[in-house]
């Protein structure tokens, strides 16, 4: 079988959520003797590019002068005939949208990507239509996803389900930590969250909630797990309510089944209007029986 070279085209704006999560975990599990997989991300320097470049996976940055530069298009097109690559797999948003682009105008096969169930920001939404008509397949990794941008679109026929996928072993692999590492006293309730910070989260209800948790029960503690823009805002709504002290924002981690697996109660407070995909928080929930 001949060997085929693979395109990824992602953001890496410093946060590791749940769609870099799954395609880091691809890149562990593609054979490398049939797949060639290189990465290019729109951000220089951060942590996606940082972890495939560890696992072997090339890894190029193409800039942009503004957010919609053209350009990049044209130089991922460069790209992708130079490497010989016959598969340009687009993800979310503007990579996506470039992704496909490019990949159309080198010849390349397109995979377009759904990982949402509900609205973007308007032109994210828009960017990402544009990619699926452009895409010769797109995978969701939800019914729910594919329903949401094909109810009245063109393009549910070339659209495949693909769950996210874990690796079981992980979850037995997974290490309590005790409430001294944590910098807990021990035998607290823990009450934990792991979601990143920004606007797709509805941490503002999340919060609200524990003020009331902690008002009923002295002892009850929290852990905010992630990371993102509105960090700073949540922050200061947690002393506004005036549970500051007994809410820890962790920030990324590479311990979350280990955090996890010390949760007593587990939570994810996600907008409506947003609307999860396949939420892998509430997978490793349940995949350490909580």
């Amino acid at each position: 079988m001949k060997d085929i070279g693979i395109l990824y085209v992602a953001h890496d704006t410093g946060m590791i959520g749940g769609a870099e999560r799954q395609l880091l975990e691809l890149f562990k599990g593609l054979d490398r003797q049939r797949f060639h997989p290189a990465l290019v991300c729109l951000e220089p320097g951060g942590p996606v590019a940082r972890r495939a470049a560890e696992m072997g996976i090339p890894v190029h940055h193409v800039s942009r002068r503004w957010r919609w530069d053209l350009a990049v298009a044209w130089r991922l097109r460069d790209l992708i005939r130079r490497e010989h690559l016959s598969l340009v797999h687009a993800y979310l948003g503007l990579p996506g949208f470039y992704g496909a682009l490019a990949g159309k105008l080198a010849g390349a096969r397109v995979i377009g990507t759904i990982r949402i169930a509900g609205p973007r920001r308007r032109l994210s939404d828009a960017s990402e239509r544009v990619a699926f008509a452009l895409a010769d397949c797109i995978i969701s990794n939800s019914k729910a996803g594919a329903d949401y941008y094909f109810k009245h679109w063109p393009g549910r026929s070339k659209t495949r389900i693909i769950y996210n996928g874990y690796i079981l072993t992980d979850f037995d692999r997974a290490r309590r930590k005790s409430r001294s590492e944590l910098g807990l006293p021990e035998g607290v309730p823990l009450v934990g969250h792991v979601a990143n910070l920004t606007f797709l989260k509805d941490y503002p209800t999340f919060l609200r909630a524990l003020a009331i948790v902690f008002a009923a029960d002295m002892h009850a503690e929290a852990l905010i797990v992630g990371d993102g823009e509105r960090r700073p805002a949540y922050e200061t709504l947690a002393s506004d309510l005036g549970i500051a002290g007994r809410t820890h924002f962790l920030g990324q981690r590479r311990d979350v089944l280990d955090l996890v697996k010390e949760f007593d109660v587990c939570v994810l407070a996600s907008h409506g209007k947003y609307s999860e995909g396949l939420s892998n928080s509430i997978a490793e929930y349940m995949g350490l029986a909580k």
